[in-house]
């Protein structure tokens, strides 16, 4: 696996098992206990119509909650558990052409009441140096309830079968002869999004996601070698049926096998060759070479001070061939179970393939 992708799994990790170990039991259930109770739309025609009375062209809020679980372990033991999870709501008022965004943590009609005349504030203080007035693209009002197809919800399963399942897989990988590490992690993240806006759409998702991963590793102490092999299932947005479907034991001995083979296979004699991508490693190209050089907030040159430009300007737009005549790139937020597959986007547009 490419060393920046482990890094940033590192960091993600790391920086979860920091954040959740600061949450005690009792203000996670609070907290569930008053997501469960809150009158969303109620709360949603108040923000908005503060910001109708205000005068503004536009506004929307989004009142969201999200759930993380983390399970790692290491050969026979569990390395940490870590679960964290984050409430709250957003407003945002378009007004004189200008925005303004205001939340909180606090999900109560004084909170929302409060963040809504300093969305509408911090809009009408922006208009004075905005230089171009926004417009916004119409879009259709959509009353939709969605869920990602899933069947069993990984929050509501108990920590010993998780725990076993991480345990199952380094036993697999440790009974090959030569292997002397192996790593395996479990990660579940709930999104439950509610979103409404002056344009008259209220819509409310729940999504699932899974990512059950290990890494094996063989060493060479003699060499001072090592080599490893990750496993090729890759996150989805699926429930934890996918444990079940999914043929982790049979992959981590394999993975095992693997890895033995790479620590005694003989260097690359140095040469030009043809390279074939495997998949796994093939989305992380796309990635970096196609992903990010289209993204419009770099091509703007927005991101110039931050993640760089991209040589993808707009005046290339329909005159520019990014690559060859035999590749095709597809943009799909409908194919089901993909980790950016769901109902509507964050603007209530509905899901599309492009």
């Amino acid at each position: 696996m490419p060393f920046t992708t482990s890094r940033r799994r590192f960091l993600k990790r790391s920086g979860l098992a920091l954040g959740a170990a600061a949450l005690p039991a009792w203000l996670l259930e609070r907290e569930e206990a008053q997501a469960a109770a809150i009158d969303k739309p109620a709360l949603a025609e108040l923000a908005l119509s503060i910001a109708r009375k205000a005068g503004a062209n536009y506004a929307d809020i989004r009142i969201n909650r999200y759930r993380r679980e983390s399970i790692s372990a290491r050969e026979k033991q569990v390395q940490g558990v870590a679960r964290s999870q984050s409430f709250g709501f957003g407003v945002r008022v378009l007004l004189n052409g200008a925005w303004g965004f205001a939340a909180s943590r606090e999900v109560t009609p004084d909170a929302v009441r409060r963040m809504a005349s300093l969305a509408t504030d911090i809009a009408r203080a922006n208009a004075a140096h905005q230089k171009t007035p926004i417009r916004l693209a119409p879009a259709p009002a959509a009353h939709a309830t969605w869920k990602n197809a899933f069947q069993k919800d990984p929050f509501d399963v108990p920590l010993d079968p998780k725990i076993q399942f991480l345990l199952r897989i380094n036993e697999a990988a440790l009974r090959v002869k030569g292997v002397s590490f192996i790593d395996s992690s479990l990660e579940f993240m709930n999104e439950q999004k509610f979103y409404a806006s002056t344009d008259g759409s209220s819509i409310e998702q729940y999504l699932i996601r899974a990512f059950p991963t290990f890494n094996v590793t063989a060493v060479d102490a003699a060499r001072g070698d090592f080599q490893q092999r990750a496993c090729l299932a890759s996150p989805q947005a699926v429930g934890y049926e996918y444990l079940e479907s999914y043929p982790f034991l049979t992959e981590a001995e394999q993975a095992a096998h693997e890895a033995v083979e790479k620590l005694k296979a003989k260097s690359v004699t140095p040469g030009k060759y043809d390279l074939v991508l495997h998949p796994s490693h093939l989305w992380l190209t796309i990635h970096e070479s196609v992903g990010h050089s289209t993204e419009l907030d770099r091509a703007l040159g927005w991101e110039a001070d931050f993640a760089g430009t991209s040589f993808l300007t707009p005046d290339k737009m329909g005159k520019f061939q990014f690559g060859s005549q035999l590749v095709n790139f597809i943009a799909d937020r409908t194919q089901p179970h993909g980790l950016a597959t769901v109902g509507y986007d964050d603007e209530g547009v509905p899901a599309e393939r492009w």
